[in-house]
């Protein structure tokens, strides 16, 4: 269902290099920048998912990279302690504390990575505005199961419902 890359050597000195340029001041942080270690980790899922689509980074603050087609795609990656299953949640964050902000993005792109940092799993696509209007919006401070959205107000979607490709990016038709 997913597909499962090793984190190699190569993408962790790709992450560490990246990671170094960020500042306090710089544009690539967000309300949550200042947790290096997501930043770091997002980096090691960005680089999977463009090594594995065969395309360069971008880095913008609405989005990671731009496919063959010209399409944006925002990278969302979170750790994690096994492989996901198809029930759990992917999540997209909202900058904007009083509602949600949305990046200018065409795709989201959902990946995991273990927290040691051996393996990651590129869970499946979304285009934004499919995302949107399927997902689950959960206010900041709700308690939602397993987990409390304390930081920020987010939209959660299971990663059963995402679209899976097997080797390259495709548009998505409706």
């Amino acid at each position: 269902m997913f597909v499962e890359k090793k984190i190699t050597e190569n993408i962790l000195n790709y992450a560490k290099k990246k990671l170094a340029t960020v500042t306090k001041t710089s544009d690539q942080l967000s309300k949550f920048g200042s947790e290096r270690t997501r930043i770091y980790e997002g980096y090691i899922g960005e680089k999977l998912v463009t090594d594995f689509l065969n395309i360069e980074d971008h880095d913008t603050f609405d989005y990671d990279t731009i496919s063959r087609k010209g399409k944006k795609i925002d990278i969302k990656t979170v750790s994690c302690k096994s492989k996901p299953l198809p029930h759990y949640l992917v999540t997209v964050n909202s900058h904007d504390l009083t509602g949600v902000h949305k990046q200018k993005a065409d795709y989201y792109i959902f990946v995991r990575i273990t927290e040691y940092y051996t393996k990651g799993w590129i869970l499946g696509y979304m285009p934004c505005d499919e995302f949107w209007e399927k997902g689950t919006f959960v206010p900041k401070g709700t308690d939602f199961g397993p987990f409390q959205f304390e930081k920020a107000n987010a939209t959660v979607m299971e990663i059963k419902d995402l679209y899976q490709f097997e080797k390259k990016m495709v548009d998505h038709k409706k």
